[in-house]
């Protein structure tokens, strides 16, 4: 895909989760899909397909876009309105780091607490150098 194409892309993933302002007025990975390529999901390749849109998501949220994701029946992502809707979503975010940095503190054979005295030593040598 030429970057061209994933900026369109980009712009509309924008356009429609400004739509969905609020964390109960959700629209699934599904309908992003299919709203945005036009295309149709495959069952067993929803994951494959929708890869392309999950990755957007995540560069509007490293723009600084607050979006949300809610799980359960009414779920889905959606645009916060404010900063309390967001917290389930930093929530999640924040448990998934935590369990990787557990597996990376495991898989060094260190405990979790060296391993944070190792990353706080990095952050600060890199303020040093800055």
């Amino acid at each position: 895909m030429i970057d061209h194409d994933r900026a369109d892309l980009k712009q509309k993933v924008d356009y429609l989760l400004h739509q969905h302002l609020g964390s109960d007025n959700c629209i699934l990975m599904n309908e992003i899909y299919v709203s945005i390529t036009g295309g149709h999901i495959i069952p067993n390749r929803r994951y494959d397909q929708t890869r392309i849109i999950r990755s957007i998501i995540k560069e509007l949220r490293e723009d600084g876009r607050p979006i949300g994701i809610k799980s359960g029946s009414n779920g889905g992502y959606f645009t916060a309105r404010n900063d309390e809707e967001l917290e389930s979503t930093i929530r999640l975010f924040h448990g998934r780091a935590m369990s990787s940095l557990k597996q990376e503190a495991a898989l060094k054979r260190i405990s979790f607490s060296e391993l944070l005295e190792q990353y706080e030593l990095e952050l600060s040598q890199e303020v040093i150098a800055a």
